[in-house]
């Protein structure tokens, strides 16, 4: 019915623009530079074209994963230490000292696997399980050197 970049009209308001978002239950409009959020029932579309004249501003937010922190939930033994090599490697490079390791509470295998790991590590001052608000059991936090 709607598609991104379509103007649309809230019905009951003087207010229009370009559709930039849609959900299952409420649509995201740019008016005026302004996001607005309407559920669907309450908008139509409009047969006006964009103006030229418009200055339509656009932001991009990149995300990178953070850099203190690793999932090696649901990966083999082989790939969750492999993945955390590399990851303690660049942990190193970038002068990080204490890091996260998210390895699940099912089982205890990668739990083990990992603790092992970290034991047998040079760059690995200790490790300790996380607390309770940290991820309890299914949650490893290492010291660097």
């Amino acid at each position: 019915m709607f598609s991104l970049g379509d103007y649309v009209k809230i019905i009951d308001r003087n207010i229009e623009g370009f559709i930039t978002n849609i959900n299952k239950h409420y649509i995201t409009i740019l008016s005026k530079d302004k996001n607005v959020k309407v559920d669907i029932s309450e908008i139509e579309k409009t047969e006006q074209k964009i103006n030229k004249s418009n200055n339509i501003k656009v932001s991009v937010v990149l995300s990178t994963p953070p850099l203190d922190e690793i999932m090696i939930r649901h990966q083999t033994v082989d790939e969750a230490l492999y993945n955390l090599d590399k990851f303690i490697d660049n942990a190193i490079c970038n002068k990080i000292k204490i890091v996260k390791i998210i390895h699940g509470k099912n089982g205890g295998i990668l739990r083990r696997e990992v603790h092992k790991y970290l034991e047998s590590s040079p760059y690995v001052k200790e490790h300790r399980l996380g607390g309770y608000y940290e991820g309890s059991y299914g949650v490893t936090i290492a010291f660097l050197r």
